[in-house]
């Protein structure tokens, strides 16, 4: 009994360099993804105001483009233009918005992270 006393002495020097590695790790995970996906959250919000706006069941393709630019441009958002598309779709005006984020997580792993909105209105 005496002897396990001594064996149990807690977590040596290895354990604790595993344990800060694992918090370094999801530390470095947190930062790089979280501004990325508040940036979605702003896109998300660009995307739901359409519905609010008055005459958004009657604009056309160029006036919603119009909008969502520059609501992306308000909150300093920058996608490509071929992740916006807006168009027409049986009578509907339709928005999709899909790109992606490539985040260099350290070395040669890269997260890739893809995005997606869509929204519809009109008449049919």
């Amino acid at each position: 009994m005496h002897g396990m006393k001594r064996r149990q002495r807690g977590s040596g020097i290895a354990g604790w360099f595993f344990n800060l590695l694992i918090i370094g790790l999801l530390f470095t995970f947190t930062a790089k993804l979280v501004p990325h996906y508040l940036d979605d959250w702003v896109v998300q919000g660009v995307v739901d105001s359409l519905s609010e706006r008055v005459g958004s069941d009657t604009a056309t393709v160029a006036e919603v483009r119009e909008w969502v630019e520059q609501g992306l441009s308000n909150s300093k958002i920058r996608l490509d233009n071929d992740a916006i598309v807006v168009g027409r779709d049986s009578g509907l005006v339709a928005v999709a918005i899909n790109y992606e984020r490539r985040i260099n997580f350290f070395h040669n792993v890269d997260l890739v992270l893809t995005f997606g909105h869509n929204w519809k209105a009109g008449t049919q």
